[in-house]
């Protein structure tokens, strides 16, 4: 480790340990001895990018991560720091701050959502682009977000969680990040797949998930790309889930048609239809050129082919002719006669017994007007 690297990382636990002032001096060794290792090892894995400005966007400032570890350790606030807590962040923080969890759960919701509520998601995009237009703008603004009250608080419970018992699964998940970064890509851009034609979404789509796979190692450093990083985290979540849902239920061709289009699926019936269909009216006599509907409206439609080869799928007209293509080096035939004969069921209708039968006298014959 060079000169300048030691003697940032020096300035570094100084400031740490003048945050820690008003704690016993045994306290204050104890939590030094166990944090300066820490931020050694930090500062060799930044390596060419190191510079104190890094190491604050990776840990936090000096005083932020003091206060993380006096909260985590159950030390309660300095007198000093109560006054100065008292104030009022920046409010460009406090957007910055909350642009970032907003931003993260809208992404969440759309992709759970299967794209419903876009044009919320819409605005609450264009607050997270603005949040990181001001930190790139304003380098201190990121030190001062990560001093938001809120901020620490969360900090600290995760750091908790992190020592307790989950200590070991968040190890676990740390070693898998490389492979969450490519798979996060994957379920980003998998809904652009099944857009119908070259859209703005599959555009939007293929850019979110190119900054999803720089975002993913550039956030272990600079921690302005965690504004990119977690939204992009919350919208593949929510894929996640929307496609598991949807593989329960065998629903997947209608996941992506949310996405790529707002008809509704049809689905083909498995039923055999018959390849003709004959007409007989009351008297048992077959009808001819007759043409079939369904109830919408639609052709009901039977594949025909002739002795031409021609197919005639999307005609509805019947009887089709019959097509004899004979046996051997025989001729083809077609016959547009109906093959066989049926005996319609004939209808009797019985007269309710209390009912009479009319006399025929009593019937007036009708009325007939002479024309001259």
């Amino acid at each position: 480790m060079s000169t300048d690297i030691r003697t940032e990382v020096q300035d570094y636990l100084n400031r740490m340990r003048a945050a820690l002032a008003d704690l016993p001096d045994a306290e204050v060794a104890e939590i030094m001895d166990d944090v300066g290792s820490h931020v050694v090892e930090v500062a060799a894995e930044l390596g060419d990018e190191f510079s104190a400005e890094a190491l604050s966007t990776r840990l936090g400032t000096p005083e932020v991560y003091a206060r993380e570890l006096r909260v985590a350790a159950g030390y309660p606030m300095p007198t000093q720091a109560l006054a100065v807590s008292g104030a009022k962040p920046p409010v460009a923080a406090r957007f910055a701050f909350w642009s970032l969890v907003v931003g993260t759960a809208a992404a969440f919701a759309f992709g759970v959502g299967g794209g419903e509520g876009a044009e919320l998601v819409f605005l609450v995009g264009l607050c997270v682009i603005a949040a990181i237009v001001l930190l790139v703008r304003e380098s201190q603004l990121l030190g001062k977000v990560e001093e938001l009250p809120e901020n620490v608080a969360l900090q600290s419970a995760i750091k908790q969680a992190d020592q307790g018992g989950l200590g070991k699964v968040f190890g676990y998940f740390r070693g898998l990040q490389p492979a969450w970064w490519l798979l996060r890509a994957l379920l980003i851009v998998l809904p652009a797949l099944f857009v119908r034609g070259f859209s703005l979404f599959f555009v939007i789509g293929i850019g979110l998930a190119a900054l999803s796979l720089v975002a993913g190692p550039k956030g272990k450093i600079d921690r302005r790309w965690l504004w990119i990083s977690l939204p992009a985290t919350g919208f593949a979540i929510g894929i996640g889930l929307l496609l598991l849902g949807s593989f329960s239920t065998y629903r997947v061709q209608r996941v992506f048609n949310l996405f790529g289009s707002s008809s509704p699926v049809t689905y083909v019936s498995t039923e055999p239809r018959p390849s003709n269909i004959y007409v007989f009216d009351k008297d048992g006599k077959p009808v001819t050129d007759v043409y079939l509907y369904d109830e919408n409206g639609d052709p009901i439609d039977t594949p025909w082919t002739g002795c031409d080869g021609s197919d005639y799928s999307s005609d509805n007209k019947y009887p089709k002719p019959k097509v004899d293509y004979g046996r051997g080096s025989g001729p083809c035939k077609e016959s547009t006669g109906v093959p066989f004969a049926v005996p319609v069921p004939t209808v009797t209708t019985t007269q309710s017994p209390s009912s009479s039968p009319v006399p025929s006298s009593s019937v007036a014959p009708p009325s007939v007007t002479p024309t001259s």
